[in-house]
């Protein structure tokens, strides 16, 4: 992969960090940030960043939007979004 191809990554890991964040306790947010973590992990594929896509995927699969209740892997997810984050720091370098 070329270096815009890990800037557009990056960019999107934080822009998915900051609607994960951003909704925490909001239902219709943390759907959307499902359905966008669900479209950045078919870019990652189609981009062949199959070490990514993977580990988006377990993100999306513990992701479980529910109405009227705290999300039980919000920690976890955010966790995560930050482990991805440095990874891609550091192929940028």
């Amino acid at each position: 992969m070329h270096g815009e191809d890990w800037s557009w990554i990056s960019k999107e890991l934080s822009r998915l960090y900051e609607l994960h964040e951003g909704g925490v306790s909001e239902v219709g947010r943390c759907r959307e940030f499902n359905r966008e973590a669900s479209l950045f992990l078919q870019r990652l594929e189609e981009m062949g960043a199959d070490d990514l896509a993977d580990r988006v995927m377990e993100l999306v699969a513990g992701c479980n939007p529910k109405d009227f209740s705290p999300c039980d892997a919000r920690m976890r997810t955010k966790g995560s979004l930050e482990r991805l984050q440095e990874r891609v720091k550091e192929k940028l370098r």
